[in-house]
């Protein structure tokens, strides 16, 4: 019999793999949903997909009574926020402004270029604080774009979404703060709108390597597991906000290459599944190990 620790997946990649989505914007999320799938099954799951082989699903499941799945695993995250992403993740997240009278907050879009950002911001914002524009009170939506001030509408243009400041504490010391802009609305749980979302994710011609990878293990399971990220619809992400513990009233509508589903706005959010005898359920209620 094959020994393993339940709850706790076989990592086949090697450590370079590893550290590298460890150190990417998002961070390991394949990591991450295998540790899901194995506390939730209890069986050995596998993190096979060792860049080895083309067209190899990312987890395979070994089932005590001889059954095989199998897991795709995939983002829904735009390739520019991630981008913007990765820059600010780099840049750790602040720049150092001595020149400033105040700790300002920036917000960017995913158009947004740090880099030049980063050598302008400085003079522009030291600007802003001599005229009074020194956003002190927050407000979600701001409008940078018809602002009075002709600095405040050239950071609009260069990606900036979103501006605050507060004046410098004792013995503190005048930094820019940095932020990928995520996403906001209204805190409606809406789950129409989320099932034609991932309806219309999975069959998109961008998962066609999801389906395909799926079709042709030949496996009476083929999962794929979702992760949304702050780049997905305000709505669809929301529906899988903590402060809910309600679930989908419909089952999802799936192309024939996916049998089950897993989906979890990663990493802030709830993780749901839906299985064709079990329909949709929270995996932390079910968990075959600890």
């Amino acid at each position: 019999m094959r020994q393993f620790t339940p709850g706790y997946a076989a990592d086949l990649r090697s450590e370079r793999k590893r550290l590298r989505d460890w150190s990417s914007y998002e961070g390991d999320f394949e990591g991450a949903a295998a540790r899901v799938v194995a506390r939730l099954t209890g069986e050995y799951v596998v993190l096979q997909d060792d860049g080895s082989a083309d067209g190899m699903p990312d987890l395979r499941i070994e089932y005590l009574d001889g059954r095989t799945a199998y897991v795709e695993i995939t983002q829904d995250l735009d390739e520019a926020y991630a981008a913007l992403g990765s820059e600010v993740l780099k840049r750790q997240f602040q720049m150092a402004a001595p020149t400033l009278g105040r700790v300002w907050w920036v917000t960017l879009a995913a158009t947004a270029r740090v880099g030049r950002l980063e050598r302008s911001l400085p003079l522009i914002l030291e600007k802003l604080d001599a005229s009074g524009d020194t956003f002190e009170i927050a407000v979600f939506d701001q409008r940078l774009e018809q602002h009075h001030s002709a600095d405040v509408r050239l950071l609009a243009a260069a990606g900036v979404v979103r501006l605050a400041s507060r004046t410098i504490r004792a013995a503190e010391t005048p930094v820019i703060h940095i932020a990928a802009e995520g996403i906001g609305g209204p805190a409606e749980l809406d789950w129409a709108l989320f099932g034609d979302y991932l309806a219309s994710f999975v069959r998109d011609e961008r998962r066609l390597d999801v389906r395909r990878k799926l079709a042709t293990t030949g496996s009476d399971e083929r999962h794929a597991f979702i992760g949304f990220s702050f780049s997905t619809p305000w709505l669809a992400w929301h529906a899988l906000d903590k402060d809910y513990s309600e679930l989908p009233t419909e089952p999802p509508h799936l192309p024939t290459e996916i049998t089950h589903l897993w989906v979890w706005a990663y990493p802030l959010g709830r993780c749901i599944a839906w299985f064709p005898d079990l329909g949709w359920f929270d995996p932390r209620s079910r968990w075959a190990t600890g």
